[in-house]
């Protein structure tokens, strides 16, 4: 498992269920300014995005290979620490 850090910078949970790839990357487009095509990660993204039920966008992504979710908790404090699985 990779653990990196970065800042949240918008949450879409609106995403239209029964919508067409075609639908989803013009809303995606419309709620965050770039191109889905051009932001999001994954293998598998075409045949899996019916299943995604959220999308994030994050800044300041920096990788932390030495360090586990745990250490990046207890090294948090009060500030919330979101696990995200990149499809």
């Amino acid at each position: 498992m990779a653990v990196a850090t970065g800042r949240v910078a918008k949450i879409w949970v609106e995403v239209p269920e029964t919508s067409s790839l075609e639908e989803v990357k013009q809303e995606f487009a419309r709620f965050f300014g770039h191109r889905w095509e051009d932001v999001v990660v994954g293998k598998e993204r075409e045949k899996l995005f019916p299943f995604w039920q959220a999308y994030i966008g994050v800044t300041d992504l920096r990788p932390c290979p030495q360090k586990t979710v745990t250490q990046v908790r207890q090294e948090a404090g009060e500030i919330p620490v979101y696990e995200i699985l990149l499809g």
